[in-house]
């Protein structure tokens, strides 16, 4: 079986999570950044290592559970110091670490992991923790 990433790839940023069109999803364990463009490149897996085509290495991963995978709640307009998240499932989540980034997007996909927040197309994962 060919795997792909599931849809744009622009790189290892250190904390990257990439979910590939087995329906896995992975996270970059080891430091590199590397920016590199593509949409749906080649990836292979062996012992939790993951080459992507176009990439200058193969880099450490981690699997996830499937459940990480979220769907944002309407619009999302970006981080902005004290965004508050709400995704499809209901749940609320807020922003505690100061990261300001904006990207207009309705209903992206997001990954819950390890109590941040990373929204498909931001360049970063951010630090959250539940709404009152």
């Amino acid at each position: 079986m060919s795997l792909t990433v599931e849809s744009a790839w622009s790189g290892w940023s250190g904390d990257t999570i990439v979910e590939l069109s087995d329906g896995t999803i992975w996270q970059q364990e080891e430091y590199l950044y590397e920016y590199h463009y593509a949409y749906r490149p080649a990836v292979s897996i062996t012992n939790r290592l993951m080459s992507v085509d176009g990439m200058s290495r193969p880099v450490k991963v981690r699997s996830l559970p499937s459940d990480v995978r979220r769907t944002v709640a309407g619009a999302w307009k970006g981080w902005d110091g004290k965004t508050i998240v709400e995704f499809t499932d209901g749940s609320r989540w807020e922003q505690v670490e100061y990261h300001y980034e904006y990207r207009y997007a309705y209903r992206p996909t997001a990954f819950l992991v390890d109590g941040a927040i990373l929204v498909e197309g931001m360049s970063k994962a951010v630090r959250v923790r539940r709404a009152r």
